[in-house]
């Protein structure tokens, strides 16, 4: 009861329901800042900067015993990381004005890279040659500026397959102790063309552990790049939304998922023997 008489109470407005624009780019933002410190994680634990989820360390000898490590493999990743290494900032220079280009070139680079690994299936065998996956682009034009046709021979294998050259013996990267070089272009499968996936010939192959930083690196760039373009709400909509959900799944499936099983197989295996170790001192004292 006021001064004057009973006071009116107006009911308060509710908050006005964010839009769809703005949800799309606070989504965008907190999945790239995500992916950002994964991908700095990932490359400090390759390099022995930091403990796996506070267990265990692992540097470059612990992780040259993983299984996956095998150096004909780690060669063969290695290589490949390379590739994606290299492309990735053609992308960044070249379409790097708008997030729409940005998102559908970072797309059709990251499909080129998974069609190259399913023409030669990590399990060693190839597609046939005429069983391209549906997602490269076949083309008849060898002729195109700036690209060439490339040969798995050229640049190395996806890791895990065996690739016999002409003479049927294992080619040079499958043997760890030896280096691969060029092939001559008549052994390119039919209509292997990429347009934004690199492919120069190697003369050997690269160091895996700089690799994996760099590419760790450029993919940062990526994001960061990424996050500029995409500076409010009203740069998203629904196609730029759906193509970063189809770039970031392709970065997590190439780089981040494989890589974190391996860390966490072998962290709960290495976790298991510390344990097995205490418990011996321990119960070797006490009977």
């Amino acid at each position: 009861m006021g001064l004057n008489g009973p006071v009116a109470f107006t009911p308060s407005q509710q908050p006005a329901s964010p839009s769809l624009e703005a949800i799309t780019y606070q989504h965008i933002q907190e999945t790239a800042t995500k992916r950002i410190s994964t991908l700095d994680y990932l490359r400090k634990a390759h390099e022995g900067r930091v403990y796996w989820f506070n267990t265990l360390l692992f540097n470059k000898p612990d992780l040259q015993r993983m299984p996956s490590f095998e150096p004909r493999k780690l060669a063969r990743r290695a290589t490949n990381y390379l590739l994606l290494g290299l492309s990735i900032p053609a992308v960044l220079d070249l379409n790097g004005m708008n997030p729409t280009e940005f998102l559908r070139t970072l797309n059709a680079l990251l499909a080129e890279f998974e069609a190259f690994q399913q023409i030669h299936a990590p399990d060693g065998s190839s597609i046939s040659r005429g069983g391209f996956p549906r997602m490269f682009k076949r083309s008849t034009n060898t002729g195109s500026k700036g690209r060439r046709a490339s040969s798995v021979a050229d640049i190395g294998l996806p890791m895990g397959s065996d690739h016999p050259d002409a003479n049927g013996s294992m080619s040079a990267g499958a043997t760890g102790s030896t280096t691969s070089f060029p092939t001559p272009e008549n052994d390119l499968l039919p209509g292997e063309e990429y347009s934004f996936l690199l492919t120069p010939s190697l003369p050997f192959d690269p160091d895996f552990y700089e690799t994996f930083a760099t590419l760790c690196d450029v993919l940062i760039d990526c994001y960061t790049k990424l996050l500029t373009l995409i500076s409010s709400p009203r740069d998203c909509n629904p196609a730029v939304a759906e193509m970063f959900t189809k770039a970031d799944g392709r970065v997590r499936k190439i780089i981040v998922q494989g890589v974190v099983k391996e860390f966490e197989d072998n962290s709960r295996s290495g976790v298991k023997g510390e344990v097995a170790g205490v418990a011996k001192v321990v119960l070797g004292g006490l009977l």
